[in-house]
Formats: structure tokens, sequence, C-alpha cells
């Protein structure tokens, strides 16, 4: 059997050398973790950024979706009314909201005020848009020329009884009214409201009919003070809601005019 001689300290150190990383081999792993590492954190921090803008415009989204299906509920039931009629302007609208029509007719009892007013913040001419406010005050008060209207008559033999109240269920004007004022939201910063008058959008409507139709903008920015509202340069959420109570009524098709005979 061969034996061979044990390695000296020379042959040692070498194998040792042969066994361990350089420092050049130890910086490149290191470059290498970090340049990972850097790629990792800035797509973490993009996806971050791009979650929290979808979740921004899904509330904005759900922001206006609410805004504009609370005001079609309320202009489609706008009625015809004498007294407080239909009143707006580009910042605002005024006007009295009722249940749908009953069926076999009869007075209507839940009369409501509803107005719609755009907050502002800032001094001067720095006004900006900061939100729309909802305000509903009951407004039971009005039925009482249409409750004495339909009160039944009385006949002789009800002449000694006491006489039935048709107004009982009617608040006294001197009664405190209670008046709910709802933000419905704080976010909006450009809001706008106009008419159609069967022609034209106009700026401004009042009289006891409603408009055919109300045209809503709402925009997220804020409109400069050098620029109309036409060329408003943001994102903007439009609809037209068109009221049943202002539409023209269709001509009667059965009827006939008699033309005079010679």
């Amino acid at each position: 059997m061969l034996l061979l001689p044990p390695p000296t300290g020379r042959r040692r150190i070498r194998s040792a050398r042969a066994a361990a990383f350089t420092l050049l081999e130890v910086v490149l792993a290191i470059s290498i973790a970090i340049g990972i590492l850097v790629v990792a954190l800035t797509f973490h921090q993009q996806a971050t950024v791009l979650r929290g803008s979808l979740i921004d415009e899904a509330e904005r989204l759900a922001a206006v979706r609410q805004i504009m299906d609370r005001l079609a509920a309320d202009l489609r039931v706008a009625p015809v009314h004498e007294r407080i009629g239909f009143t707006g302007d580009s910042n605002s609208l005024r006007f009295v909201s009722t249940a749908l029509p009953l069926p076999g007719g009869g007075v209507q009892s839940d009369f409501k005020r509803i107005a719609y007013r755009t907050t502002f913040s800032g001094d001067g001419t720095n006004l900006a848009v900061s939100g729309l406010v909802r305000t509903e005050e009951p407004a039971l008060e009005l039925l009482a020329p249409a409750a004495r209207a339909v009160a039944p008559a009385s006949t002789n033999d009800e002449t000694n009884a006491p006489a039935e109240s048709t107004t009982s269920t009617i608040a006294p004007a001197s009664a405190p009214v209670s008046v709910a004022s709802e933000p419905l939201t704080d976010a909006l910063r450009h809001l706008r409201f106009r008419f159609w008058d069967g022609l034209a959008w106009v700026d401004r409507w009042s009289g006891p009919t409603p408009p055919p139709g109300v045209e809503v903008t709402l925009g997220f920015e804020p409109l400069p003070a050098d620029l109309p509202p036409d060329q408003y340069p943001g994102e903007i959420f439009q609809r037209v809601i068109f009221l049943p109570a202002g539409q023209p009524k269709p001509s009667d098709p059965t009827l006939v005019v008699n033309a005079p005979t010679r």
C-alpha cells in the first residue's frame, strides 16, 4: 500500500483559499440582492398607489351615483304648485315634493319643501365649491285649502251637530317645523344645474310648473376662475333628469274639431 505524505502548511492554506469567497464575489452578491429588493419595493409601492387610486375612484363613483339617484327621486315627484312652485339656479334647487299621485284621486298628505344648495369655502372672490347639502322641511300646511275644498257639505240634519274638522292632522303655521339638513358629500368641487325650457338650456327657472328637464353636472376638480363652466377641464359626471310634471301634455287624439258649416 502506498501511503501519501500528509499535506504541508502551504497546501492547507491553498485549500482554505479555494473553498472561501473572494471580496468581489461578496460585493457582487450583495449588489444583486439589493437590486432585487429595490425592484420588489418599487412594484409594491406602485401596487399600493394603484390600489389607493382604485379605492378613491370607487368612492367617488359611489358618491356620484348616490347624489344623482337622490336628485332624480326628488325631482321626478315634484308637482305643479301655485304657492311654492319650482325655482332654481346654477347652484341651488327649491321645490315642493310629494308622493306619486293617487290612482283614485284624493288629497296628498306628504308635501315637503326640498332644497339643494351648493356650499362654498374661501373668502371674497376666491370662493370654491366644497360640497352639496340637501334640506327637507315638512309642508303640511299646504294641504289646508285642499282639505277644506274636499270637505263634505253639511246637511240640514247635521246643523246642530259639531262640525268635524277636516284639517285636524295639519300642523298649525305657528308650530315648530322640523328641518332636516343632510350634507350629501364634501368631495365635490364643481356643480352646475341647468333647466330645459322646451327649446334650450337655461341657467335659471322660476314658476309654478317644474321644467321638463334638469341637467346635473358634477366634478371633483375646482373650476379655474378664468374659465366658463362649459370649458371645465376635469372629468365631469352628467345626467339629465326628466320631470313628469313639467312635460307638455299630449293632445287627445280622439278630440274632433267641428268646422263651421256653410
